[in-house]
């Protein structure tokens, strides 16, 4: 088995497709939901198992995910994280995506806030392990490919979601 497909089996474990979550919208939110992006995450993910979300899905809000993530609950967002993974474990030009996805979207990228405490907070361990092998998997295979920005984004990623 190839590193790529035990870390691609580790995120199916630990991120069920089922149950789809119920809350979408998160409810502190201060950014209005009659804007392009809520609307376009409402059509291309609301409702829909994270096994059937694309990369291209995620492109086509108009914004990126870290972006995103500000309209929708910390469970929500963390349960659509694998869609973003597996489609940059296919395209590896679109990492940014990832790594801003799941690290903290401040200056120095420092866990704070009631969002960033949710969504780090609700990550089981395994789910915990599954984003360690992502990050593991990207520094072994494409550390060279990825450049000097986004090396900066993995080193910050590795450094949360290893605790």
């Amino acid at each position: 088995m190839t590193q790529s497909v035990e870390f691609l089996d580790l995120i199916r474990t630990a991120f069920p497709a089922e149950p789809v979550p119920a809350q979408f919208f998160w409810r502190q939110g201060k950014d209005s939901l009659d804007l392009d992006i809520p609307q376009e995450l409402r059509s291309r993910l609301l409702g829909r198992p994270w096994t059937e979300v694309t990369l291209m899905d995620w492109r086509m809000t108009g914004t990126s995910p870290v972006l995103a993530r500000r309209y929708l609950e910390p469970g929500t967002f963390m349960y659509y994280v694998p869609s973003i993974i597996v489609g940059v474990s296919q395209d590896i030009g679109f990492v940014e995506l990832a790594l801003e996805g799941i690290i903290p979207d401040n200056k120095y990228h420092v866990p704070r806030g009631q969002w960033w405490s949710e969504f780090s907070g609700i990550a089981s361990l395994d789910q915990r392990a599954a984003l360690s092998a992502f990050l593991s998997h990207i520094r072994r295979m494409s550390w060279d490919e990825i450049g000097p920005a986004n090396q900066y984004l993995l080193e910050h990623a590795e450094s949360v979601w290893s605790n």
